[in-house]
């Protein structure tokens, strides 16, 4: 697979197989991670693999999935396998400005485990001082997102726009359907 060919076919996917990812593959991921871009080189996150069971059960009720589907949560057999925690370190980066670091970092952990056959969700809509008081984080790191990860059990692909409705949605077959802009929409003539 190539870079350009993972970029094409990853999707979101809200609807795991339980099956065990192994934590060679997670930290593999993490590694992805630790190559991303950084502002000024600083390098200020950090990483937690959470795949232990009831580690899994307690993170769960903290998130918010899929704001535009009536139906988006996974339900119970359909949760993550594992979840990556992305942390930017205070005390590396003190204005606590991760967002575009973690961005970049998170996109490599998406296409590498794209590659690996493993579903990605990026999760930003996460109630934070839950999790950080639930992960027992140290002060000194703020959770920026976590990457639910596990193996699909749902499919979902890319759709052209129509109308300027950005709103994903599920159709007949229960494939989750993006709208993307097309080319003629994205490209500005200077």
């Amino acid at each position: 697979m190539t870079v350009y060919e993972a970029i094409m076919k990853r999707r979101t996917i809200r609807k795991f197989s339980r099956e065990k990812i192994e934590k060679e593959t997670l930290l593999k991921l993490v590694d992805c991670a630790r190559m991303a871009a950084f502002g000024a080189n600083m390098q200020p996150l950090k990483f937690a693999v959470i795949d232990d069971e009831e580690k899994l059960d307690a993170v769960f009720p903290s998130i918010k999935w899929a704001g535009y589907l009536a139906d988006g949560a996974p339900k119970e057999g359909e949760r993550p396998a594992a979840y990556i925690a992305v942390l930017g370190d205070k005390e590396i980066k003190p204005n606590g400005m991760f967002e575009t670091d973690a961005g970049a970092a998170v996109t490599n952990m998406m296409l590498a485990a794209e590659e690996e056959g493993i579903a990605t969700c990026w999760l930003g809509a996460i109630d934070r001082a839950t999790l950080s008081d639930l992960l027992k984080l140290p002060e000194k790191y703020a959770l920026t997102y976590l990457l639910a990860l596990g193996y699909p059990a749902q499919k979902s692909k890319a759709v052209e726009m129509e109308n300027g409705n950005v709103k994903y949605f599920i159709d007949e077959n229960g494939t989750v359907n993006v709208p993307k802009r097309g080319m003629d929409e994205i490209i500005v003539e200077l």
